[in-house]
């Protein structure tokens, strides 16, 4: 990979980061992006460091290089892997078709699955049948709130979470999985408005599933439900541009 390609790949982290902060989904310097460097055994990771700022403002001298073993490659002085480097490295151990892991911490998250309340279909074909496909195939739940810290923690880690894309973590968050940062991106962004919406509606009443799920689920299945994702000639799928254009009327753009 060149060095141009690489810093594109660290740009991509980075604006991640912020749209993770800027949404809303995480909060503070929690949580972390990364991302496979293609052909390599490395990974680009948002760093910790004592002078760490909040998700939307993350830059690119955050972002550091790192090994499948952990091991720092390359970071300025004073920036370490994040505590929890340990369950993006099982991720990517595990999965070689992924390239890129996210973890976050989103309120939501936490009462539901303190209250046990499983997460209903509630809407449908407005995100282009996201829900209803990541619900029908099951999001896998982390039954631990202790932080992913050493490879023990990973294993266990990616036994639960398995081949999906998606996994929440009781008492902790979520972590979200794709094969670009665009599609881990895209992946927390709307497992994000899943869970707050499930939730809203949760303190209304109990929540009912679309009435045409059973339709929607059968239109996913034969290939005929919405398209899964619209990409420029850039390869950039249509929320990615979206979030990144926020950012910059936000004045929060790299």
């Amino acid at each position: 990979m060149s060095n141009q390609t690489m810093e594109e790949l660290r740009e991509k982290v980075a604006i991640s980061c912020r749209i993770m902060g800027s949404q809303g989904i995480t909060r503070g310097s929690l949580g972390h992006v990364s991302a496979r460097i293609p052909g390599t055994d490395h990974v680009l990771i948002k760093a910790k460091g004592p002078e760490d700022e909040a998700l939307e403002f993350v830059s690119l001298g955050d972002i550091i290089l790192i090994d499948l073993d952990g091991r720092v490659v390359e970071a300025p002085e004073g920036l370490d892997p994040p505590a929890e480097t340990a369950m993006h490295l099982a991720v990517y151990r595990k999965r070689p078709e992924v390239g890129s892991v996210i973890h976050t911490h989103p309120f939501w998250a936490i009462p539901l699955l303190a209250a046990g309340k499983p997460l209903v279909p509630i809407f449908g074909g407005y995100d282009g049948g996201w829900s209803i496909r990541m619900l029908t195939a099951g999001i896998p739940v982390y039954p631990k709130s202790k932080t992913i810290t050493d490879n023990e923690l990973g294993a266990d880690f990616i036994s639960v979470m398995g081949d999906k894309d998606a996994c929440l973590l009781v008492g902790h968050g979520m972590t979200t999985a794709g094969a670009s940062v665009e599609a881990a991106t895209s992946n927390s962004v709307k497992l994000f408005e899943l869970l707050r919406l499930n939730y809203m509606t949760y303190a209304i009443g109990t929540p009912s599933p679309v009435p045409d799920l059973k339709e929607q689920q059968d239109r996913i299945a034969q290939g005929t439900g919405p398209r899964r994702v619209r990409t420029n000639a850039a390869g950039e799928p249509a929320d990615w541009r979206h979030y990144k254009k926020m950012l910059s009327k936000a004045g929060q753009g790299l």
